[in-house]
C-alpha cells in the first residue's frame, strides 16, 4: 500500500492544531483583494489561519521538489496554488502574470517573500513589484508560540509544541501609494514582518 504522505501530514497537523490555544489578531480590517506576506519559516499555522482571512486565497508555491508536498497539502485544504516564484527564473514570469490575473478576479494571493531558498527573513523584490504593478496593498502575517521547535533548515521552520499558546498577527497594510521606490517599500515590509514576529513571540 502506497503511503499517503500528504494525508498523513495533514492528519498530524490537524491533531496538533486541536491542542493549541491560538489567538488571532487582525490589527487592521483587511481589504480585498490583497497580498499576504509571511516568512517561509512561519508557514505552519498560516494555511489554516488564512481560512479566517478569506475564502478566496491563492498561495504561491515554489517549483522546487520540496514545494510539491506543500502544494498538495494546501490544495487539500481548499486553496488555489500558483507554482513558481516572484523572481525572473523558475517560472517566475508566468507566476507573476497569473497572480496579477487572480488579483483582478478578486482573489487574494499569499507569498513567502524570503522563499523558496532564502536568505532567511530577507524580503525579495518580487512581492513589491507585484504590489506596485497591481496597486494592491501587502498585509504582513506572522505567528509566535510559547513553546516551539525550530527545525535545522535554512528558514529555521517553526513547529509549535502540543498545548502551547500561539498568537497570529495580521499587520497594518503596506500600500504602494505610500512609497517613492520599490526598495523603500521592500524595507518597510521586512521591518514590519520582523517587528510583528517579535510581538507574536511576546517580545
Amino acid at each position: 500500500m502506497r503511503l499517503d504522505k500528504v494525508g498523513a501530514l495533514l492528519t498530524v497537523s490537524r491533531f496538533l492544531l486541536k491542542t493549541l490555544k491560538v489567538n488571532v489578531d487582525f490589527l487592521s480590517p483587511p481589504r480585498f483583494p490583497s497580498i499576504v506576506a509571511f516568512w517561509h519559516g512561519r508557514m505552519f499555522l498560516l494555511p489554516f489561519t488564512l481560512r479566517k482571512y478569506s475564502e478566496k486565497v491563492s498561495i504561491l508555491i515554489s517549483r522546487h521538489r520540496d514545494g510539491e508536498l506543500v502544494a498538495q497539502l494546501v490544495e487539500r485544504l481548499g486553496f488555489k496554488t500558483v507554482r513558481g516564484s516572484t523572481g525572473k527564473g523558475k517560472g517566475g514570469a508566468k507566476a507573476f502574470l497569473k497572480m496579477l490575473e487572480l488579483l483582478e478576479e478578486g482573489y487574494s494571493v499569499a507569498i513567502t517573500p524570503d522563499g523558496p531558498r532564502g536568505p532567511k527573513e530577507v524580503v525579495k523584490p518580487g512581492i513589491v513589484k507585484l504590489s506596485m504593478k497591481s496597486g494592491v496593498p501587502i498585509y504582513p502575517l506572522t505567528f509566535g508560540c510559547s513553546k516551539y521547535k525550530k527545525l535545522n533548515s535554512w528558514d529555521e521552520f517553526v513547529v509549535p509544541y502540543p498545548f502551547s499558546k500561539c498568537r497570529v498577527i495580521l499587520g497594518e497594510p503596506i500600500s504602494p501609494s505610500d512609497f517613492k521606490s520599490e526598495e523603500e517599500m521592500r524595507r518597510a515590509l521586512e521591518v514590519s514582518l520582523k517587528d510583528l514576529t517579535r510581538q507574536a513571540e511576546g517580545g
